[in-house]
């Protein structure tokens, strides 16, 4: 498969959303972990809500990078 300079910077663009997808996803389990520890409904339902919120974000955003790379692969193959 032969890329074009375009499609080599897709690739890496796609990477990119890729790691910062699991990153956020990532972080987000180690900020929402610390109100989760607490005994009181307040603090676990705080951070349950964002624990979900950043994973949903996290997982678009992963999502973008492989649908990028995965458009940019049949793209090249279609080209060959």
């Amino acid at each position: 498969m032969d890329l074009s300079p375009e499609e080599y910077g897709a690739y890496w663009g796609g990477s990119v959303r890729i790691a910062a997808g699991v990153l956020l996803s990532v972080f987000g389990y180690r900020f929402a972990d610390q109100f989760m520890g607490h005994g009181d409904f307040g603090p676990t339902a705080l951070g349950a809500f964002l624990f979900s919120g950043l994973v949903l974000v996290g997982t678009f955003v992963a999502m973008l990078g492989v649908a990028r790379v995965v458009r940019t692969a049949v793209d090249a193959e279609m080209r060959s």
